[in-house]
């Protein structure tokens, strides 16, 4: 009732923590373009989409929370990636990524 009565006031029929859900995920939307970068050096699009998030800084939970798979699913994307750019290290994939237009600096610069 209470839902109902919330509604008919004008205000929105979703609890507060899946109205934030939805603003976050809006949010992302807004960030990331909705068509995939290329696929560079015979990246999959998956692993591309996993070396932009390395590049945003995100970490391998949270690269997996915003694909929906698992860490190690995220950690083979990682590797495979790795293996066919001759990567090492976090640091040289995000590199390589802004050296591949993939990522942009902020428009604001770096803060």
């Amino acid at each position: 009732m209470r839902a109902v009565h919330s509604v008919l006031s004008g205000d929105a029929g979703l609890s507060p923590s899946i109205q934030r859900r939805l603003l976050e995920r809006l949010a992302e939307a807004e960030v990331r373009p909705a068509a995939p970068p290329a696929a560079p050096d015979g990246l999959t699009v998956r692993e591309t989409e996993v070396l932009v998030l390395i590049a945003d800084g995100l970490n391998n939970q949270e690269i997996a929370r915003r694909l929906h798979v698992s860490t190690a699913t995220v950690k083979t994307h990682i590797n495979n990636l790795f293996t066919k750019t001759g990567l090492k290290d976090r640091a040289q994939a995000v590199r390589y990524a802004y050296g591949k237009g993939l990522v942009r600096p902020p428009a604001g610069g770096v803060t």
